[in-house]
């Protein structure tokens, strides 16, 4: 915040905004709003400032004297305003040098008035070239810090160099800018960035590669270059820098080399080979500290196995006991499954027999709920992957790794569905070769967040020991959260019971309005009747972000409804209005603060510095105005940013608005994340198309493919173990 005199009224009053090293006594054009603050009343919110040189005389010596350059005070400013006159600022600009004639100016002085001109003018033109392009004066201060002098010379040879510089700032932003600079259409550089924007596009969709051809279609299409030549060089170009990666598919299902070329970003080009190396040295490695003459093995397993069950009065069927030796025995293993099929207890019943045979075994997950989840199960520590990792915010890495592996025999992975091939990768990187690798998910929710299909493809390949438990148990049965759950994992619809002791229904609306009112009735009444917090227990999971119905409009519905307090502080954070007591996630992995995408808290207080404090859990986190941007309401969030959490009331809002996103397994992983009851409320015309439509876009991975050419054909391990407590863990 700044005071500012407005020259033509001499009204003082406050501007707030970002101001690029502002002196006292500068002159600036403001471009903005007036707003109206809480505690300083009304203020100018400046988005744009453009410096505007002095006029008259005791303006100039105001503007040298301002403290902007070092040793110059008024009365030096006004020996040079003296000798120059009305000349004085074309002398500084085109002859900076006369300086050292003005009468008692030290030369010293004069050299340092010099230099301090000259940066000043140059940081000025390119704030203001920059200003002109509609880049904000934080922005723009980064890339002069970057680029210096040659700051206007370096954005108009290439503009896309503003990508590197400023976060949010995309190509098509950039290409805006370079069009209206007049870049061609075809340049090289606008051919190099318009590629690595594809690839990074791919990659937000969830694929490791293009084929060569989508390239020059999309190139073609998107950006309407087509010059096949111009395009080669560049790709060319683009792999002599280290910036793409090229290789030929393994499985060939085409003779067109167009089709069978795969262009990939580096990292995750070295991702998916790391991982099927590291699964391959894995797999073949021997168990740790084993006796290969103890034939005695399997039978001792399936007599823990019945003293386990008599021990836990959880009776094991056929198919639970199968998974629980093959992941005992098995070097890699995969457990999978819906709910209600006693994945849990089949997990549980692995983790204890592991730990009876005496091996140090690692509990982890995604994310924080599905840690602390798997650790109320097993009655024994569990972590986030990051936190099992060891990340540290000072070397900006894992502190586990192929140079410093895990202190444990067995590493168990739940939500495994999750893992993206980046955090794949440094996973594997760091269990050693020796350790035993357990992952456990279900396969039909949706895949993870970042790029990458690792479970599903570990699975495809075959060349990995996995059990798919399908039966569902009796007691599971009168659930019609798990009886839904099943039918919509086969494309059928449901006949929804209007029961009130169903933990399932669906509530019928016609309209979008129609469905945010009975959205209301259910939270603020229907729900508080029947015993559940609606701020707490209830969550509104919806297909989009977007829309009438999507997160946005949602959450500024039930801030509303639920937590409207006028007394409350708030504060802005992007488009949101945060105050005291709103529900919150984190949209990013913060390392620094130890925050991770998905973790849901409480605000409990707000600065009017725009500092923001959260509780996750038992935790508190304090974010600045800055870092507070990384958070969003959180009433109502993405199914998506659900994955890994359970809640035990889940909303979830049907339209054929979501058209775009209506699938099976978003519907299918929406509904497995309610505990107690399930609520579907819209257009049973739009869940039925969901629960039909398969037709999500298949990811683009090699994965697959790699750990077949590389482990050939399934391959199962069965060795006995050297140590084997008789005693039950529980």
């Amino acid at each position: 915040m700044v005071k500012v005199r407005d020259c033509g009224t001499d009204l003082v009053f406050s501007a707030v905004g970002t101001f690029s090293n502002i002196q006292p006594g500068e002159m600036f054009m403001l471009f903005g709003k007036w707003t109206v603050h809480n505690t300083f009343g009304k203020q100018f919110q400046a988005s744009r400032a453009v410096s505007i040189r002095p006029t008259d005389r005791d303006a100039l010596i105001r503007y040298l004297s301002s403290g902007m350059f070092k040793g110059i005070g008024p009365k030096i400013a006004q020996k040079i305003v003296k000798h120059f006159g009305d000349e004085t600022l074309r002398i500084l600009d085109e002859k900076p040098q006369k300086l050292k004639t003005v009468p008692k100016l030290a030369k010293k002085t004069a050299t340092k008035l010099i230099n301090a001109w000259g940066e000043k003018t140059r940081n000025s033109e390119a704030m203001q070239f920059l200003s002109h392009h509609g880049i904000t004066l934080n922005a723009a201060q980064k890339i002069i810090a970057a680029y210096g002098k040659d700051t206007v010379a370096a954005i108009s040879e290439n503009p896309y160099r503003l990508i590197k510089y400023i976060k949010g700032f995309g190509f098509s932003r950039a290409d805006q800018i370079a069009r209206a600079m007049g870049i061609a259409d075809d340049s090289p550089q606008r051919i190099e960035h318009g590629i690595i924007f594809l690839m990074r596009s791919a990659e937000d969709h969830g694929h490791c590669f293009q084929t060569a051809r989508q390239m020059y279609t999309a190139l073609a299409g998107q950006l309407a270059i087509r010059d096949e030549d111009k395009i080669r060089v560049a790709l060319l170009a683009l792999s002599e820098q280290g910036l793409l990666e090229s290789c030929s598919a393994l499985n060939q299902e085409s003779d067109e080399t167009f089709d069978t070329t795969y262009l990939l970003l580096p990292d995750l080009f070295q991702a998916e080979k790391v991982v099927t190396e590291r699964l391959a040295t894995i797999l073949k490695s021997p168990f740790c500290r084993l006796d290969p003459a103890n034939e005695d093995l399997h039978r001792r397993v399936n007599e823990w196995l019945d003293k386990f069950s008599d021990k836990t009065a959880k009776k094991l069927s056929a198919a639970q006991k199968e998974a629980v030796v093959g992941a005992a025995l098995s070097k890699l293993f995969i457990l999978t499954g819906g709910p209600g099929v006693g994945k849990t207890t089949t997990a549980n019943a692995i983790i204890h027999l592991l730990r009876a045979m005496g091996k140090r075994v690692a509990l982890a997950a995604p994310t924080g709920r599905a840690a602390q989840r798997m650790s109320e199960i097993s009655s024994m520590p569990a972590k986030t992957i990051h936190r099992l990792l060891e990340w540290s915010s000072e070397s900006g890495g894992f502190l586990r790794g192929e140079d410093n592996r895990l202190d444990a025999d067995v590493v168990i992975i739940d939500e495994s569905s999750m893992l993206d091939i980046r955090l794949a990768q440094n996973l594997l990187l760091a269990v050693p070769d020796l350790a035993q690798l357990i992952f456990i998910g279900d396969k039909d929710q949706l895949p993870p967040v970042g790029p990458g299909n690792f479970f599903r493809d570990l699975i495809e390949s075959q060349q990995i020991p996995s059990k798919q438990l399908d039966q569902i148990f009796r007691q599971a049965k009168s659930s019609q959260i798990i009886s839904v759950a099943h039918e919509i994992n086969h494309g059928q619809t449901s006949e929804f019971s209007n029961s009130a002791d169903s933990d399932c229904h669906f509530i019928e609306a016609e309209t979008d309005e129609e469905v945010l009112e009975k959205i209301k009735m259910v939270i603020a009444d229907k729900l508080p009747q029947a015993g559940y917090d609606p701020l707490r227990e209830v969550q509104v999971l919806s297909p989009m972000n977007r829309g009438a119905l999507g997160c946005h409009s949602l959450n500024t519905l039930l801030q509303n409804l639920l937590n409207a307090a006028p007394q409350n502080p708030s504060t802005k954070a992007t488009n949101f209005s945060f105050r005291v007591g709103d529900k919150v996630i984190q949209t990013v992995n913060n390392y620094e603060l130890t925050v991770y995408n998905g973790d849901i808290g409480f605000v409990e207080g707000i600065t009017d510095k725009k500092e923001v404090y959260v509780r996750f859990g038992e935790r508190y986190v304090n974010y600045d105005a800055e870092q507070s941007s990384d958070l969003r309401l959180a009433y109502a969030i993405t199914i998506h940013k659900s994955q890994g959490s359970e809640f035990p009331v889940v909303i979830i809002p049907m339209s054929m608005g979501h058209y775009v996103m209506l699938q099976r397994n978003l519907i299918y992983t929406g509904l497995t994340r309610a505990k107690k009851l399930a609520i579907f409320l819209g257009s049973p015309k739009a869940f039925a198309f969901a629960a039909r439509n398969r037709k999500s876009q298949r990811r683009q991975t090699q994965l697959k493919d790699l750990l077949r050419d590389s482990l050939g054909t399934p391959y199962l391990l069965k060795v006995p173990l050297d140590s084997f407590e008789e005693s039950v863990r529980t």
